[in-house]
């Protein structure tokens, strides 16, 4: 700051400084901040007060007051720390995020004002310095001030920010979890890019109805010649009959009633095996994220992925797995993929 301007605005008479402020604050809340920049030009100095739109809405305050630079100071740090806390493990990560979200609300708090007030006194000695009268100064201050119009578009940008976050967030979340009945259905379906084949045995095929052989005819003693007239007399040999006109001729001649022998296999005791494929376990995450992740760098590597959400006692988790495959040369091919991709991989046959 130059050394004139600074005198002119410390020179300046209370009455005049008082509109600065008021100029450089803006319409809405000057009454809130106007006795705290006066207390602080009393003091000659910014000492920490509470300021709770500078906690709860800090970007916003910020963007609305014209503090850029700190907006962008604050968004830089609070997106650095994040990435790093993401690195820790679970316990960690929820301690450290908990701290976090305490330094974010507490600090913009405590010295929202005083960065107000700074840029306040920055902005008032510009414009005496490019202005030859005070109300030109303070006409120049107010254009620069928050006003109405500019609380209004931030408010319809956080509605856009969110729309879009929730359209998002919906886009993604129906694609990371495969449901266990779809495996279920009887048919093939193709969910996340990954064909799912069902492996439910299918029930057999209705045997078609066969009419039953007529039983065996018993020969009639009528028919058979006696041995002593075997060369005396010539005996009538029958022709071969159908199966249809075999009835008749059991009706035709008194059959004996005998109880035919049938040998009725033993039953067998073994129980087929069902057939048993591979898979291989390539993780158990807790964030949905890094499960999504996982499943999609299978996917573009041309694995069959799926993902299944399961209950434990740490809460809830999802399990990433590869498969099926029919033999263990093809879940080891597929093993070696999975390791390219940095992943861990398991095989198991199930």
């Amino acid at each position: 700051m130059p050394a004139s301007t600074a005198t002119t605005l410390d020179r300046s008479e209370e009455r005049a400084t008082t509109a600065l402020y008021r100029a450089a604050i803006g319409p809405v809340n000057a009454d809130y901040y106007l006795p705290i920049f006066t207390r602080f030009e009393a003091a000659n100095r910014a000492g920490l007060s509470w300021n709770w739109a500078a906690s709860l809405y800090t970007l916003n305050w910020m963007a609305f007051r014209g503090l850029w630079r700190a907006a962008l100071v604050y968004a830089a740090t609070m997106g650095g720390v994040a990435i790093l806390v993401f690195q820790f493990s679970d316990a960690v990560e929820v301690s450290v995020l908990l701290v976090l979200a305490v330094l974010s609300l507490v600090v913009p708090g405590f010295i929202g004002n005083v960065l107000f007030h700074a840029e306040s006194r920055k902005k008032m000695a510009h414009a005496l310095s490019v202005s030859s009268t005070l109300a030109q100064a303070c006409a120049m201050l107010n254009r620069q001030a928050g006003s109405r119009r500019r609380f209004i578009w931030l408010a319809l940008l956080n509605v856009a920010l969110a729309g879009a976050t929730v359209g998002v967030y919906l886009a993604f979340s129906g694609t990371g979890t495969l449901p266990l009945e779809a495996k279920k259905t009887g048919q093939e379906r193709k969910l996340a890019g990954v064909l799912v084949t069902d492996l439910t045995p299918q029930p057999a095929p209705a045997a078609s109805t066969i009419p039953a052989a007529p039983a065996p005819v018993a020969s009639s003693p009528e028919l058979m010649a006696p041995p002593a007239l075997a060369s005396s007399a010539p005996v009538a040999v029958p022709r071969p009959v159908s199966p249809a006109s075999a009835p008749m001729i059991a009706t035709a001649a008194p059959v004996p009633e005998t109880t035919p022998t049938v040998s009725t296999p033993k039953a067998s005791t073994t129980v087929p095996v069902a057939t048993q494929h591979f898979y291989i376990n390539v993780g158990l995450f807790a964030k949905d994220t890094n499960a999504r992740k996982a499943h999609a760098k299978l996917l573009a590597a041309g694995l069959a992925a799926f993902t299944q959400e399961l209950n434990t006692r740490k809460g809830k988790r999802i399990r990433v797995r590869v498969g099926p495959f029919d033999s263990q040369s093809e879940a080891d091919a597929a093993v070696e993929k999975i390791h390219a991709l940095e992943l861990d991989a398991v095989v198991f046959q199930q």
